[in-house]
């Protein structure tokens, strides 16, 4: 819950109904900025908060890629976290700022990211939710408060990418090690065509063509029924990119993931292909690059919780 500057004066006036906003935020290891919805904090007449503009950023980046250009940066005021009861309520954070983008969050007022995460020392701990225990996250002051954790998880290096300080892990897929960004606000995994092909996953291949135009308005109404059904299944998505939409087929073979040796995710594991714009941060865009995975949540979620560092990732 934020109390912004214009509702934490009119506290001050004695305005006793003026209590705050709760905004839901996504907590975003692939973004290097914080962000909200340039509506949620333009003018009160507009249904925005009217925040304070405290300054402007440049160089945001995350998973839909580099956004060029400058961004009015805001200040959120004092935060809460909204899901406890409101007597047990205290300020959670205060100086709290956040850039206005094009695409702050599709299912949120903005996002949480990796800068917020490492100003914790001791860590954030997801636990993603299974076999009756709910879903939670829990920020650290310090380190003594995930010791028990850690010593039942597998500890994996993190190392942060140059300029945008994300966090990238080695992915075993298959035996092979790909270096991956790691994303908790990405709902798939995604791998770059040098990637599939490294670990052993083959494109699927087109008709063939044909000279016979009868033939090849069947085969064309067929494809596309192919296609109609594939989306239905989930197996191609569309997906927004700075620059127009991106399609991301998903792989008919299953492959084994696993960070470290001992970290497995399961070996049935179906990822996603395509040129997601965040590749484009591991310099895995274009025909000539190397290979490049973001790895999402759909992996991630089949390890009970993960402890994320600022140097390493528990899991």
């Amino acid at each position: 819950m934020l109390s912004s500057p214009v509702q934490k004066a009119r506290q001050l006036r004695g305005e006793a109904t003026v209590i705050g906003v709760t905004l839901d935020f996504i907590v975003d290891t692939a973004a290097n900025a914080n962000t909200i919805s340039a509506q949620v904090a333009g003018p009160t007449v507009q249904g925005g908060l009217e925040l304070q503009q405290v300054g402007s950023l440049s160089g945001v980046v995350g998973a839909a890629g580099a956004f060029g250009g400058t961004s009015p940066t805001y200040s959120l005021g004092v935060a809460e976290l909204a899901d406890l009861p409101k007597e047990e309520r205290i300020p959670f954070i205060s100086g709290l700022t956040a850039s206005a983008l094009p695409i702050a969050a599709p299912a949120a007022a903005g996002l949480l990211g990796v800068s917020f995460l490492n100003s914790f020392p001791g860590g954030v701990e997801f636990v993603w939710g299974s076999g009756g225990v709910p879903p939670s996250i829990t920020f650290f002051g310090d380190s003594a408060g995930t010791a028990a954790s850690r010593a039942e998880l597998s500890a994996v290096k993190v190392t942060s990418l140059a300029g945008s300080c994300l966090p990238t892990v080695p992915l075993r897929i298959n035996g092979v090690v790909v270096n991956a960004l790691l994303d908790t606000g990405s709902p798939i995994t995604v791998l770059n065509k040098a990637a599939a092909t490294l670990v052993g996953l083959e494109e699927g291949s087109g008709a063939a063509e044909t000279s016979n135009p009868l033939a090849s308005f069947a085969a064309g109404v067929k494809s596309r029924v192919k296609s109609a059904q594939a989306v239905a299944r989930g197996d191609v998505l569309t997906v927004g990119g700075l620059h127009g939409p991106v399609q991301l087929t998903r792989t008919q073979s299953a492959v084994a993931m696993s960070l470290g040796d001992s970290a497995s995710f399961g070996n049935d594991l179906r990822p996603y292909v395509g040129d997601l714009p965040g590749l484009a941060l591991l310099d895995g865009l274009g025909a000539s690059a190397g290979p490049a995975v973001v790895l999402g949540t759909d992996v991630l979620r089949r390890r009970p919780r993960m402890i994320y560092t600022a140097h390493e990732v528990f899991v």
